[in-house]
């Protein structure tokens, strides 16, 4: 009984690995080639993660700059001032870097005060609060943003350069290969 058993159980194991499919015996990929393709995937991943940094800081800048062009109004000064406050409020609520924060958070308590009494607002101070406070540190880390964007792209076309050079030499070693094969 027991041998029977034995039997049973090595022609089902048998069967299921007669049942499996074949691979095909072509050339395999190299596992470098693998581990390049992963590393670019990866890298596009990242680049999307950068792209919405990118496009948040744009943004906040853009609300400053509209914020700024407001306060050009003074013939109007209640609706330049609110104006001027829902932009910088918008620009908060996209969440700008800690220096950015800081700068939009006095230029809000600042222009709050002159929503209390925009006649008496002095725009000349406001629009600099604005550009010193705000702005610029939010235009300085837009640059940040463009200068890491630019050195990622120089390091990407040493690595296509390198990618080149690699594929040059596979295509040389295998034409001799095939000329060898040929004679």
């Amino acid at each position: 009984m027991r041998r029977f058993a034995i039997a049973l159980f090595l022609a089902a194991l048998a069967g299921s690995i007669a049942a499996q499919p074949t691979r095909p015996r072509g050339p395999r990929p190299s596992q470098t080639a693998e581990i390049a393709e992963g590393a670019v995937k990866q890298a596009m991943q990242q680049l999307g993660d950068i792209k919405k940094i990118c496009e948040r800081d744009i943004g906040i800048l853009t609300h400053l700059r509209a914020a700024d062009d407001a306060l050009t109004d003074p013939m109007q000064p209640a609706n330049a001032v609110q104006k001027a406050y829902e932009e910088v409020g918008a620009a908060k609520a996209l969440g700008p870097d800690f220096l950015v924060m800081q700068g939009v958070i006095k230029t809000e308590r600042a222009l709050e005060d002159a929503r209390r009494s925009p006649m008496t607002a002095d725009f000349g101070r406001l629009r600099a609060l604005l550009r010193d406070e705000a702005a610029s540190p939010a235009s300085r880390v837009a640059v940040r943003d463009a200068l890491r964007l630019e050195d990622e792209a120089m390091a990407w076309l040493r690595v296509q350069q390198l990618i080149s050079e690699h594929l040059r030499a596979v295509a040389e070693i295998s034409n001799q290969s095939l000329r060898a094969s040929e004679r």
